[in-house]
């Protein structure tokens, strides 16, 4: 379940919480939900259980909390393979999402229409979120490669710029801090990865 709450009465002190929405995307919905600028939700969920509900609304969703009745606005299925669907958060360049998949698909979706722009394949099982930095996209696979792609135009297939291998599937999501990329491998290590002194 997908739920929202109104937190309007722990400001003043004077009521509970209200929920003012829920909405079911049929099975488990690991990864964090992200929010654009106009308050529409990217709900990302697995395929695991197989239902009907996760047939009919898909895995990659992008949500109307203003609307919940009918709060789907678009939906990407991915429901091929037995454990299909998403673990990871969709990123955000300009007006287009970033979402990888588990098998290893990660789409370019308009984030108006829903539309995939460009596919980038990886070894999968992909775990580990999409992060943006300045125009450059990375992105973890469990080869234990750790890739960096060029989205300073997120509407055009992106190009790859460098790659790291790390030694062990990477489920991390990278973070990024003083110009480092700082991300944890199935390998037992956690790596520091910048431009020499």
């Amino acid at each position: 379940l997908v739920k929202g709450w109104d937190l309007a009465q722990i400001r003043t002190g004077t009521g509970t919480p209200t929920r003012v929405f829920s909405f079911w995307t049929g099975d488990d919905t690991a990864a964090s939900i992200s929010i654009d600028t106009e308050g529409f939700l990217y709900v990302g969920s697995e395929y695991e259980r197989q239902t009907e509900q996760s047939r009919l609304v898909g895995q990659l969703m992008k949500l109307d909390p203003r609307r919940p009745d009918d709060p789907v606005v678009w939906s990407i299925p991915q429901a091929s393979a037995p454990k299909d669907g998403t673990w990871s958060t969709a990123g955000h360049v300009g007006d287009v999402v970033i979402w990888p998949t588990r098998p290893g698909t990660v789409f370019g979706i308009d984030r108006v229409t829903g539309v995939p722009l460009w596919t980038v394949e990886l070894p999968g099982p992909l775990m580990g979120s999409p992060v943006i930095v300045d125009g450059v996209w990375l992105q973890g696979d469990c080869n234990g490669v750790l890739h960096a792609y060029d989205v300073t135009d997120p509407r055009v297939a992106p190009a790859e710029l460098w790659r790291v291998e790390l030694g062990g599937c990477v489920e991390a999501t990278p973070a990024v801090w003083k110009s480092r990329v700082y991300v944890g491998t199935r390998g037992g290590f956690v790596h520091a990865i910048g431009a020499a002194p």
